[in-house]
């Protein structure tokens, strides 16, 4: 928020799912508000695709929480979109430009908060921790499956795309579960996590970031080849 040398006027911007924003001025003295503009004009909230909270149960047992963004009802081709980090990091309620942008040409868009998500606490997110290719990636499987079995999702039209862990996460999905996806997109992401391992020491790292990969990637170089696309090519 912004304030006039005064502090009688405040300016402030008003959000939502399917509102990118709008530039708003109050005045203390009058007690009204008034726009001052719209973020992106050319983006009309009654055209975008409502984000619905969701929450399922994992194969572990543990109650996971996510977004579901759709037009109209019934099972869609559908578009797995992890986040990145993958710590310290989670998708909140809001409006994301890549999943209107889908939903816009007619899919569905699932974004999981998996284990090692930020938002629920040090536990939580510690749970997370040396799973980038095992834990996570079961919640997030597990989290299409509950959209299958809530007809949210067509089974045969199932695709994943994510930028940084949530890129890993895209190519490394369809290596795990090749049942489940027909397609993948990689945007800037890790795909061979011993090579990350080498080289996370390079450039000035310091010993408290290698420190963190150590406790939240793992050392066992074998265990992160054997969880990395670029080594999982020929699956």
């Amino acid at each position: 928020n912004s304030f006039s040398r005064d502090g009688n006027k405040v300016m402030f911007v008003v959000w939502s799912d399917r509102d990118i924003g709008s530039y708003y001025v109050y005045d203390r003295t009058t007690k009204q508000a008034q726009k001052v503009a719209d973020y992106k004009p050319w983006l009309k909230p009654a055209e975008m695709a409502a984000v619905k909270p969701i929450e399922f149960t994992n194969r572990n047992g543990d109650k996971l929480f996510g977004f579901y963004t759709a037009k109209g009802t019934g099972p869609k081709p559908l578009v797995v979109m992890p986040h990145g980090g993958p710590f310290g990091v989670h998708d909140t309620w809001g409006f994301d430009s890549d999943a209107q942008f889908l939903a816009n040409r007619g899919y569905a868009v699932l974004q999981v908060n998996f284990r090692g998500s930020s938002g629920r606490g040090d536990a939580f997110q510690r749970s997370g921790w040396q799973g980038w290719g095992t834990k996570l990636q079961d919640d997030i499987a597990d989290g299409v499956k509950w959209a299958i079995e809530n007809k949210l999702a067509d089974p045969n039209k199932i695709c994943t795309y994510g930028a940084s862990f949530g890129g890993y996460s895209a190519l490394i999905q369809p290596i795990l579960y090749p049942d489940l996806y027909k397609c993948a997109i990689g945007y800037i992401g890790v795909y061979d996590l011993p090579l990350m391992r080498k080289t996370d020491g390079q450039d000035g790292a310091s010993k408290r970031t290698q420190r963190f990969f150590d406790r939240t990637l793992g050392t066992d170089v074998q265990a992160l080849a054997a969880v990395s696309p670029v080594q999982r090519v020929k699956d």
